[in-house]
């Protein structure tokens, strides 16, 4: 059974990587700057990479094919801005406001779905989103007035004083709307792709960037009191950025859409598990109802949405 549903398991591996990888990034945070997080974990999803290379000759080739026309906007995109705004999120946010605002991709996809791939969407599936856009500003508010690490901390932006928590929910909230976009190129581009070919162009592409941002905000070396943090952020990389996208890239050429967005409901769920494990925080009881509505609107939008 396993073995005609491949591409569903190797998608809900993905998802569970991802869970997993964003207490990670939030450890991370704690002593390096989102760029130089950034940088790590790009760094430690080359060398997955690499290594399965070196495992694996056939992947060797992959090199030649890399089709660079998808490559670019997909690595700009994911891994990219997605971890760099992700790692602002987790810089002035916890775990649990993360994961729930990222998860608002699937809002962002669905609006996609109706709006530029002319898909048609019921009533229940407006209702659903209007729910979930609700869970995703409770959580995000909660998580901002709740957060010990940035409670009163104000942030200068653009000449403007700005609350830290806010920032940090808005980051995460882009994180989703990027995702969405992902989520849309993807559907259309993915099938027919050699996937470690893609995979590989996508991450080398975030490298790029990676480099560009590191010397163009002139970031410091980590120093020996941040070795964790770089392990944490490496490893991270490793699972998120190279593993995951694997699988994923893998699974969205056989499973069906409806299978993949009911596969990111995991994604909160292990990354609030782990984060709770690994002492990164556990929901506050308004973020609990945040969550519920969310998830309860990510149901009905996958039930009612193609």
């Amino acid at each position: 059974m396993l073995k005609n549903n491949r591409g569903l398991v190797a998608i809900i591996a993905a998802m569970v990587l991802w869970g997993l990888s964003n207490p990670l990034s939030d450890f991370a945070v704690e002593k390096l700057t989102p760029i130089q997080s950034f940088a790590c974990e790009v760094a430690g999803g080359l060398v997955t990479l690499l290594m399965a290379m070196v495992a694996i000759p056939r992947f060797r080739t992959a090199l030649l094919h890399i089709p660079w026309k998808i490559a670019i906007p997909f690595g700009i995109i994911s891994p990219g801005l997605q971890y760099i705004l992700g790692n602002i999120g987790f810089q002035y946010g916890t775990v649990t406001t993360g994961v729930v605002l990222m998860s608002s991709e699937v809002f962002f996809l669905a609006i996609g779905g109706v709006f530029i791939l002319k898909e048609k969407m019921h009533k229940l599936g407006f209702v659903g989103l209007a729910v979930g856009v609700t869970g995703a500003i409770i959580t995000g508010v909660a998580g901002q007035h709740n957060n010990p690490e940035t409670t009163g901390l104000v942030l200068h932006v653009a000449g403007l004083s700005v609350s830290a928590g806010l920032v940090g929910a808005l980051a995460f909230l882009l994180v989703g709307l990027s995702g969405g976009a992902y989520g849309l190129l993807g559907r259309k581009f993915t099938p027919g792709q050699n996937i470690m070919a893609l995979t590989t162009g996508q991450v080398f592409v975030s490298a790029i960037i990676a480099i560009l941002f590191t010397l163009g905000t002139h970031q410091p070396m980590p120093t020996s009191d941040q070795a964790m943090n770089v392990a944490s952020a490496a490893l991270g990389g490793a699972m998120g950025t190279s593993l995951a996208f694997l699988l994923y890239n893998f699974g969205a050429k056989t499973a069906s859409t409806k299978q993949a967005a009911l596969s990111l409901n995991l994604i909160p769920i292990v990354a609030i598990i782990s984060g709770a494990l690994l002492g990164r925080g556990l929901p506050t009881p308004l973020q609990y109802v945040g969550i519920v509505l969310v998830l309860v609107s990510m149901l009905a939008l996958e039930t009612e949405h193609p």
